[in-house]
Parts: C-alpha cells; structure tokens; sequence
C-alpha cells in the first residue's frame, strides 16, 4: 500500500514545484497538495466500512494500514515542508548545512500533527498500557472525535469558503479518488501477486475520499486551506460514485 502511496506524494509534490506552486501560492503549497492527494479518511469513514463490507477479517487488514498510515505520511510530507521552509529562510552564511538539518529535523519530531502519532507508537511499543480512569477518559474524547471533524470542516468551509479554489480541489480529488486506488490495484496485485480479500481491503482503503488531517496541515502553514476544505467536501460528496466503481472493478480480482 504505502509503496505507491508515497510514490504518489512524492509525484505531486515534484509537480508542484515543477509548475511553481511554492512561487504562487507559499512554500508549503506542494506538501499541502501531496498530502491531501494522498491521505485518506480511514478512521471515521474507513473503520465502519472496512466493517461493513469485509467483516472482522477484513477490519483487521485495515487497522493494521492505520497503524502506519499516519505515521508514514505526515512524516514524509512534514519532512518535506520544513526542508522547503528552510531552505527559503536560508540565507548564505547564515547557517550551516548541519543546522539546517537539525533544525529541520527538530521542526518533524515537534510538529503539533505528528508527534502525537510518535507519541501514541513509543507507548505502545513500550506495553505500558493505560489505567483505568485514563483509558475512560480518553475513550469520552475519542467519542467526539467525528462530531468535531464535521464541525471543524464546516466551519473551514463557512471561513474559507471554496470560490477560486474548486479547479485544485478537483485535481486532488481525483488524484485520491482515482489515481491512488488504480495504483495501489497495479502495485498490489501485479507487484506483490495479492488478490482477493486483501487486495479488496488495500483498494478501498486507498479509495477513501480526503481526510482530515490535510486541512490540519494546512492550516498548520497557513497555506491552502481553503483548497484543501473543498477537497475534502467534493471528494467525500464523490465517493459515493467512485466506491460502487472500485468495488466493481475488484470482483474481477476476487
């Protein structure tokens, strides 16, 4: 799965800076782009469906892509976007290769979007497990993770608005709707010889429209929101189509 999902990202991050999105738009364009092309909602949308059309099996497969999901490419795109800003506040002999690095380096592990992630994995290596009254409280917040999505996301939209911004969004969009599965269908099956049921689940998991945490990236570096808000509207709204299509296609590969 992530074989193509990252050479995904790092396509549309190429060729954005190609066609000087970092110029016209800010530094963080490309990295906001090759995210939202890229990372998909598969917790409040992913999880039940995984459920509803594959059962236990199948639920399990996909957990097991959340588990590195999140990981894997926000690490990839953070990198990404603080080598691109700092190399545009270098300035010569205003530092060394060394620190840039470092400080780059310090900006990934720190950032607000990742090191939760980081986080969340160090414990779990650990086996340390969670006490009682923490592991209620946290199950309480997890609750309200949905309803504050689709809060957060409407609000984007009321703020933001998505006016000049449909013709990128439609380009993502696509680029998650369509690209990102029929490569994940090339690479798993003709590559890695998969069929059937996990075949079927790593499809559908790359089928996922836009998913939260591109908008949190954005507005993370000020950069796109608005874009990345009507991404995740239009290709929510789309799904609908794009699913029943993906599922069609995958019955040959049962």
């Amino acid at each position: 799965y992530f074989v193509p999902a990252l050479a995904l990202l790092l396509a549309v991050y190429a060729w954005q800076h190609a066609r000087g999105a970092a110029r016209q738009t800010g530094t963080a364009a490309p990295a906001v782009r090759a995210i939202s092309a890229t990372f998909g909602n598969s917790v409040q949308l992913g999880i039940p469906l995984a459920a509803a059309l594959f059962g236990e099996a199948g639920l399990a497969i996909h957990v097991a892509l959340i588990s590195l999901h999140a990981l894997i490419l926000l690490s990839t795109a953070t990198l990404l976007v603080e080598l691109d800003l700092a190399r545009s506040a270098h300035t010569p002999g205003a530092s060394t290769l060394a620190a840039t690095v470092a400080q780059t380096l310090r900006n990934t592990l720190l950032h607000p979007v990742l090191l939760p992630v980081l986080a969340g994995l160090v414990w779990n290596l650990g086996g340390l497990g969670l006490h009682p009254v923490v592991d209620e409280t946290l199950l309480v917040l997890g609750s309200a993770v949905v309803p504050v999505c689709l809060v957060l996301i409407g609000l984007s939209l009321a703020y933001y608005g998505v006016r000049g911004h449909l013709r990128g969004a439609v380009g993502i969009a696509l680029g998650k709707l369509v690209a990102l599965p029929a490569a994940v269908l090339v690479v798993a099956h003709w590559g890695f010889g998969l069929a059937g049921l996990p075949l079927a689940v790593l499809v559908v998991m790359a089928s996922l429209p836009v998913g939260s945490n591109p908008l949190v990236f954005a507005q993370r570096y000020a950069t796109l929101q608005s874009e990345a808000t009507a991404a995740i509207l239009l290709s929510t709204v789309a799904f609908v189509a794009t699913l029943a299509a993906w599922l069609a296609v995958l019955r040959a590969f049962a």
